[in-house]
């Protein structure tokens, strides 16, 4: 089922508490460095609706589903690393690119008799990306052969569309093996 109306703007979808994805950071000079990353996210909202009458005399008599959507980010910074210690701070700025695939999933649909019919659902987000203006702060950590490196990072989303917060704060936290020199 693919309905004709997008959900956007303000609403209850809801990002899975974790994303995952790999880095490269490449050094400049003088403490100076570029990373790009791609992260992958799970998007997720369960939705009910009661009686909807449509144009053209078609009504609906309710539906609880499920959708769920993958999202891709790739994060495009610059890193500033203060010193080349143990224990190096550093801060980072730049944006953030997502793309949003099609909300998939499935649930119920009651019949003209109130029956509860098997339905699946297709919701496409219709956009492409989604940019956001991202800055961090952290601590490099060298722990013998790893890096550990936890960073706070706060995402400003230049749209409303498909977002479960415009600002968002996250707490990343990267290993690196082997640690750098």
């Amino acid at each position: 089922l693919d309905h004709g109306s997008p959900i956007c703007g303000s609403n209850g979808y809801f990002v899975k508490p974790y994303s995952i994805g790999p880095t490269i950071d490449v050094k400049i000079r003088w403490g100076i460095s570029a990373e790009a990353g791609f992260q992958y996210e799970r998007f997720h909202q369960d939705l009910a609706r009661g009686l909807t009458p449509f144009r053209g005399g078609i009504v609906n008599f309710g539906e609880k589903y499920s959708v769920s959507a993958n999202g891709w980010l790739f994060p495009l910074q610059l890193k500033y690393t203060f010193a080349k210690r143990t224990l190096s701070p550093f801060v980072n700025a730049g944006a953030t690119l997502r793309h949003l695939g099609p909300f998939d999933g499935s649930g119920t649909q009651a019949d003209f008799y109130l029956n509860p019919q098997p339905a699946s659902f297709h919701i496409e987000s219709g956009r492409n990306l989604d940019v956001a203006i991202t800055a961090g702060a952290g601590v490099r950590w060298r722990v013998g052969v790893f890096e550990v490196s936890p960073e706070v990072r706060f995402l400003r989303w230049t749209s409303a569309y498909y977002q479960p917060a415009q600002n968002q704060a996250t707490l990343m936290l990267g290993v690196t093996l082997p640690a750098r020199r």
